[in-house]
């Protein structure tokens, strides 16, 4: 009985699956824009757990962010991904460890490096608590 439960729900997840290519390759054609979004967010999604419209959300700040303030290499990227993505601040050392979920190696000392470059840019926003830095995006608002 279990057994075919699971079994229905995973054809139904293929099916639902196969829409949403079917919808990102018209998207892709129709709205480059959009179908950009809606992978970044695919992407958000599977790497931190987090409600689709809150991916949503945070691919369309993020596709903002970076089209306005050249963001010239993967890690500051990563950041911008990990921060739109996380509600408030995170520390210096959650933020690499978010970043090395989402691309599978990240050191903190280029992360902090890059963490510097991002806020000289207006980018991000930093604080010290002792010896923690808190790091947030700067939303405009």
């Amino acid at each position: 009985m279990i057994e075919e439960r699971l079994r229905r729900i995973e054809e139904m997840l293929i099916v639902i699956l196969r829409r949403i290519e079917e919808l990102e390759h018209s998207l892709r054609t129709h709205n480059p824009q959009a179908a950009s979004s809606i992978s970044l967010a695919g992407r958000l999604m599977v790497a931190f757990s987090i409600p689709a419209l809150r991916a949503l959300e945070a691919a369309s700040l993020i596709l903002k962010l970076t089209s306005k303030v050249k963001v010239e290499d993967e890690i500051s990227r990563a950041i911008i991904e990990v921060l739109a993505s996380s509600e408030g601040e995170v520390t210096l050392s959650e933020l690499s460890r978010r970043i090395r979920a989402l691309r599978g190696r990240a050191s903190r000392r280029i992360v902090a490096s890059r963490v510097k470059e991002l806020h000289s840019k207006g980018i991000v926003s930093t604080r010290r608590v002792g010896s923690r830095v808190y790091v947030k995006l700067v939303r405009e608002g």
